[in-house]
């Protein structure tokens, strides 16, 4: 019995309603795998992790960054120099704190000792200035440290300690460390140097001899292996999800070639370290995106499986690090699963490259008068047509009988829904994920490419909770998207 003569109407009825309600083009999806919890951290903790950070205020008011520092020999007392904001008086008590850890552990020490110039003095102001720290070799010191006053604001602690990073690595050692100094940084500060060396590079550094940017290089991929391992090995991370379509959103630029013609930057996910959420939080809260957890659990598994998911699933092409400019290409930290000598029929179904464009598009929603967004649309759309001639996509299908002779006499259940126009439309999806999302284990499927099918059957692609995750397909429409994947001009 062939596939196209055994429909039965198995979907729900409301899944049903809601595909014939839908004016665009564009439907639904599921989460992703890995533990994840939505909304971002919780305003309680938030308002009193911020009180611990700035409240008390004294006769001194002053930030500072850490570029250097150095031990002083025979005592437990510390040195540190840097840009100097505000005013200090020797005597005082300040507070100590690393901005990008995690857990940014917030300690007190006092100020024994002023140099200006090379001059003890016992007042400083607004200038480059030496602080001996009393009994701080037990406190973790290194550049990009923050100390100040606790009248001081997050916003101020934060500039104070981007500019260290920016001074002490990134201009005055060309980014020379020693292992364990790599070791020694944080999630944020590798992807913080990164950001402030490509600036550097880009505004600043272009004077400089090729051994040394040939050195800084080198450098510099120690700082991204880094960064790699600490992806990993993270307790939890953020990343941008995206309210309309169930999944990490995707960021992509597109530009004019200059020929007529347009190309797109790869797709990247946008992860946030956990140091800088409450930053992130204010800027990605949104009525369409959110800050969304991903904990890594026991095993060290969780984030591995997220972007594991993100990349060979929905078709990432690599995860942006708190900023666009800092980003890791996918092979990089998960590799790409093999199945050399694997049974074609035991490969599992995956379309990445046509999930890509459909979330993309999702994003977008309908064509905005927006030149750019325009653009854009049309872009993805041709993209979308290429992927789709290729993709193998599954069919949901049920067996009706009990048992094997059951089977035999009444043939399958195929998944389908009401389309447009009274016609019948097929349910696929581009990957077993998604389809388990809607119809459990119960269910098997069937692969066909779309061309095969459209001719008689209008298609609706992963069609889920998320109107703006999938697509739906009419011959005429599927028809166009290959005549314009084949001759646009982008």
């Amino acid at each position: 019995m062939g596939i196209l003569n055994i429909f039965k109407k198995n979907k729900k009825s409301d899944m049903e309603d809601e595909l014939s309600r839908l004016e665009s083009n564009l439907l639904p999806d599921e989460g992703i795998v890995g533990e994840v919890e939505h909304g971002g951290p919780k305003e309680e903790k938030e308002e009193k992790e911020d009180k611990e950070l700035t409240t008390g205020t004294g006769s001194c008011s002053f930030v500072m960054g850490v570029t250097d520092y150095a031990p002083i020999e025979g005592t437990d007392n510390i040195v540190v120099t840097g840009n100097l904001k505000g005013s200090v008086d020797t005597g005082i008590s300040l507070a100590v704190i690393n901005y990008g850890d995690d857990k940014k552990e917030m300690l007190m020490t006092s100020v024994i000792g002023l140099d200006v110039n090379g001059e003890s003095v016992e007042h400083a102001s607004d200038c480059f200035a030496g602080l001996i720290l009393e009994g701080a070799s037990d406190i973790d010191i290194r550049i990009g440290t923050v100390l100040y006053t606790r009248d001081m604001g997050s916003d101020s602690i934060h500039d104070a300690y981007v500019a260290a990073l920016s001074e002490g690595y990134v201009k005055e050692r060309a980014l020379e460390m020693s292992d364990e100094e790599i070791n020694r940084l944080s999630l944020t500060d590798c992807s913080e140097i990164w950001r402030l060396n490509t600036w550097y590079m880009a505004h600043e550094g272009q004077d400089e001899d090729d051994g040394l940017k040939k050195a800084r290089e080198e450098r510099l991929n120690k700082i991204v292996l880094s960064l790699r391992d600490k992806i990993l090995d993270a307790e939890e991370i953020y990343y941008v999800h995206d309210k309309r379509t169930g999944e990490a959103h995707l960021y992509s630029q597109t530009f004019e070639k200059g020929d007529g013609s347009y190309l797109c930057t790869n797709p990247n996910i946008l992860i946030i370290s956990k140091a800088y959420r409450r930053r992130y939080k204010k800027t990605y809260n949104t009525d369409t995106t959110e800050l969304a957890i991903v904990r890594n659990g026991k095993d060290k598994k969780g984030i591995h499986n997220f972007l594991q998911g993100n990349f060979y699933i929905n078709g990432a092409c690599g995860v942006a690090v708190n900023a666009v400019q800092v980003s890791v290409a996918a092979g990089m930290l998960v590799d790409k699963p093999v199945y050399d000598g694997v049974p074609v029929e035991n490969i599992p179904v995956t379309n990445p490259g046509l999930v890509r464009w459909m979330l993309l598009l999702g994003q977008l929603g309908s064509p905005k008068e927006d030149a750019e967004e325009a653009v854009a649309f049309r872009l993805y759309f041709s993209f979308l047509g290429r992927e789709l001639r290729r993709a193998r996509l599954i069919i949901p299908v049920k067996h009706q009988g009990e048992d094997e002779e059951d089977r035999e006499n009444e043939g399958l259940d195929v998944a389908k829904m009401k389309g447009k126009n009274s016609k019948d439309a097929l349910i696929m999806y581009t990957d077993w994920r998604r389809l388990r999302s809607e119809y459990g284990k119960n269910w098997d499927g069937m692969v066909h490419r779309v061309g095969g099918i459209i001719g008689k059957f209008d298609c609706a692609l992963n069609p889920t909770k998320y109107p703006s995750a999938g697509m739906y397909l009419t011959e005429d429409m599927y028809k166009s998207m290959v005549e314009m994947s084949k001759k646009a001009k982008v």
